[in-house]
């Protein structure tokens, strides 16, 4: 019984401090000095994590991600939580923050691209999930979403982003 309570009490200390850090993150992006940079690079790390999910490296590791009897793949345990984050990130700044007249293009398509985002994560989830690799070599979303996650530098954000209401 003892080592059951010792472990449980592992598990919650983890859970605690992945909390306290979440809360951290959220409590900096509030902050009147953050800027729409340091938000853009924590959407692109959220971004690539994402992506790393939704467009394996090659096709056998799809069936790594893809969601079996006992567990809903990762599209559901990683993706939708980042995405979650993401939304709550972006939204936490705008509500905290005047956007400067130099930064509207940027504002603009972070916006864009986070709205986008939103709308496809589903259908990229739903194509991995098929375990298909030639599908999501094909598909649009996945394509630019990888564009966009493989530039660090967000540049790529930022031109594409006002193009993304069209697709």
């Amino acid at each position: 019984m003892k080592e059951i309570l010792t472990e449980w009490r592992k598990f919650i200390n983890e859970y605690e401090d992945v909390y306290d850090r979440e809360q951290s993150l959220r409590n900096a992006i509030a902050k009147p000095d953050t800027t729409l940079d340091n938000l853009m690079n924590v959407v692109l790390k959220k971004v690539f994590n994402m992506y790393a999910f939704l467009y394996p490296d090659e096709a056998k590791d799809l069936k790594y991600f893809a969601p079996t009897k006992h567990s809903p793949g990762d599209g559901e345990m990683y993706v939708r939580p980042s995405m979650r984050k993401i939304l709550d990130y972006t939204s936490i700044w705008f509500e905290n923050h005047e956007v400067q007249e130099e930064d509207e293009d940027k504002a603009k398509a972070l916006k864009t691209f986070v709205d986008w985002l939103e709308r496809n994560v589903d259908e990229m989830i739903e194509i991995n999930n098929t375990e298909d690799y030639e599908n999501i070599l094909q598909s649009k979303a996945h394509n630019i979403l990888r564009r966009i996650a493989e530039d660090e530098t967000g540049n790529m954000l930022v031109a594409l982003g006002a193009q993304l209401d069209k697709f």
